[in-house]
């Protein structure tokens, strides 16, 4: 009886995918080891079925037997103020000295796609316009609020069942489209004939695994998946099926579903670097949350990248150029500036009446857009936070009492003569750190230190109650309670840090809607940052700009993003303060040229082993 081609799958994954659930134990724990314990493992999966299975015999070589992968998590988070003051006597000990710029001590872990990335490289490899992933399970994010640190990336049985569904569903998609249709013709690059079909079958595998994986690839791997197209044919499926098998190995295999980079030797634990391979589908997930296109995986097979600091520079110019690299917005920006809290708002539209879906849309669109004019333009890092403009459409100007565009959608609007000022007047911002009744200064100035400044308040000691903090009475401000609040010897150790900050924000309501009174009472938005006293948005911004710890956090979010693991441990935050102050004195403030020196910097450049 002939075997249908959606049982083909099956047999991949029990030694591609389930190879790695028999090294973790249980598909629950984060993917740490190295590729060559892994392979044993798959290679264990693969011998237990063999005198049964020969698919799954055929392809456990596919699964992790290339070189050795792997790492540790970094070390847990420093604790808060680590970078306060610094840009005075640095590090090396003369005023104004440039810090050391010593590698940290933190390592990659061996991380899966994200969803975001998977359902990019599906449609860069594929030329889909399917989001698969948008079934799988949700991702977790990092402390820092990142969704591509390998060390929350956790394997579910459930992920394990979505990957083999989407492959089986991105193949069938991809011989329904017909003949003349150039996705299908860029992976089936030629039609079997009788007698010769596994030099056709060949052919396809040898164009489209280097692709998928991200680097050249063996003889040997090519061998194995057509091992695995031989024994499903021989098993009474027709060829196609069998190319379909192929196919769906490679999609199901580690080395496209997950970030692998190998280290030279079990026992090398120190810092090396990445390979030009390596180093291209780094960059890519980083600008393009996807994979390398023809162009940098040509650079990267030409060794190229590792060699030639201007050929990276001129890659990273040219995808920062391509409408990919939305992608920084999409997924860097929107993440660290917590545009999906938008997502779930629900303010009290008794409370704000002027407040619709259509606000909250546009506040989102007006942050992404904005940070993407920062980038291309290549305007100082400070721009994002003294900004004497923004990007608005007719909705968002009527809202902060501005001249509306005169072209439809979005453009770029003057804020001069406004309480308005940078990010931190947006409506997104102001919205996302608010409560649906009021505004929450608790929320604002948390916000403030993590995001912006990479110092969050110490966690309240354990098993402490902490009393709620009530709405303020008739007749009382905000700012009246939350003094109340902080009389408390229980709430005033955490609320000392945040409250100061966030309070100066006050003048701007629960929806961003500018307001000088509250509850009754004159708005009193005064402040305070590490001493130093402001009154609203338009002078805590100058404050912020020149503190030391905002150029650092700008390094540190950049990093953490784009090298997939924390820097929030001490080493971690001087090494991001240190590549911040080097590249500030080489004139490389602005943000084009910050993202060219993170692509340059060593921890983007390298990764440690872990020993054996």
């Amino acid at each position: 009886m002939k075997m249908k081609s959606h049982r083909v799958a099956p047999f991949v994954r029990v030694t591609c995918v389930l190879g790695i659930c028999l090294l973790i134990g249980g598909c629950t724990a984060k993917v740490t080891g190295s590729p060559g314990a892994m392979g044993a493992a798959a290679g264990a999966g693969a011998g237990s079925g063999a005198k049964t299975n020969p698919v799954g015999a055929g392809i456990g070589g596919v699964a992790m037997g290339n070189g050795s992968v792997g790492g540790a998590a970094g070390s847990g988070a420093g604790g808060p103020g680590i970078l306060a003051g610094v840009g005075g006597a640095g590090a090396s000990g003369g005023p104004g000295a440039l810090p050391p710029l010593t590698l940290d001590s933190g390592a990659v872990v061996l991380r899966r796609l994200n969803r975001v990335e998977y359902n990019n490289t599906v449609r860069d490899l594929l030329q889909t316009t399917s989001h698969p992933a948008d079934n799988f399970p949700a991702d977790e994010v990092s402390a820092e609020g990142f969704d591509t640190v390998g060390d929350v990336l956790d394997l579910s049985p459930s992920h394990t069942e979505q990957f083999e569904t989407a492959a089986i569903q991105l193949v069938d998609e991809l011989f329904a489209l017909p003949a003349t249709s150039p996705a299908r013709q860029k992976v089936l690059v030629c039609t079997p004939q009788t007698g010769s079909e596994s030099v056709c079958a060949r052919q396809i595998l040898t164009g489209f695994a280097p692709r998928a994986y991200r680097r050249p690839v063996a003889t040997a791997e090519i061998d194995d998946l057509m091992a695995l197209v031989t024994s499903v044919n021989a098993a009474g499926n027709t060829y196609q099926d069998a190319i379909k098998a192929g196919l769906e190995a490679v999609l199901l295999s580690p080395h496209f579903l997950f970030h692998v980079e190998n280290d030279p030797a079990p026992t090398v634990i120190d810092a090396h670097r990445v390979s030009d391979s390596e180093l291209a589908t780094r960059l890519s997930y980083f600008l393009w949350s996807s994979m390398p296109d023809d162009a940098l995986l040509a650079s990267a097979n030409a060794n190229l990248l590792t060699k030639d600091s201007a050929e990276l520079d001129r890659q990273v110019l040219r995808m920062l150029d391509d409408p990919k690299a939305s992608a920084l917005t999409d997924h860097f920006a929107a993440e660290w500036l917590t545009l999906q809290r938008l997502d779930s708002l629900s303010p009290n539209v008794t409370t704000f009446p002027a407040y619709d879906d259509t606000l909250r849309t546009s506040a989102q669109q007006e942050t992404g857009l904005f940070f993407q004019a920062l980038v291309k333009d290549n305007l100082p890092l400070e721009t994002l936070l003294l900004a004497d403009f923004t990007i608005a459409n007719a909705r968002l100007a009527t809202h902060y009492g501005l001249t509306a565009p005169t072209a439809a959608g979005f453009s770029k609007v003057s804020l001069a003569g406004t309480p308005r000022m940078g990010v931190l007047t947006q409506a997104s911002f102001l919205m996302s750190t608010s409560h649906p009744d009021r505004t929450s200064p608790v929320k604002r100035g948390v916000w403030v230190l993590q995001r912006l400044l990479c110092d969050p308040p110490p966690p309240p000691p354990p098993n402490l109650n902490i009393p709620a903090l009530v709405d303020p009475p008739a007749g009382a401000t905000l700012r009246q309670t939350l003094e109340a609040h902080r009389s408390s010897l229980v709430c005033a150790g955490c609320h000392s840090f945040f409250d100061p900050i966030g309070l100066g924000f006050e003048n701007f309501d629960a929806i961003g809607t500018y307001r000088t009174v509250d509850n009754g009472i004159k708005v009193d938005a005064t402040g305070s940052l590490n001493g130093t006293s402001f009154e609203g948005p338009a002078q805590l911004a100058p404050v912020l700009a020149k503190d030391a710890r905002f150029a650092s956090c700008m390094a540190q979010q950049l990093l953490t993003y784009a090298v997939g693991r924390s820097f929030a441990a001490s080493d971690g935050r001087a090494y991001a303060n240190a590549v911040a102050r080097n590249a500030i004195a080489q004139g490389k403030g602005q943000w084009r040229s910050w993202i060219e020196t993170i692509a340059a910097a060593e921890a983007f450049q390298t990764r440690r082993g872990v020993a054996q």
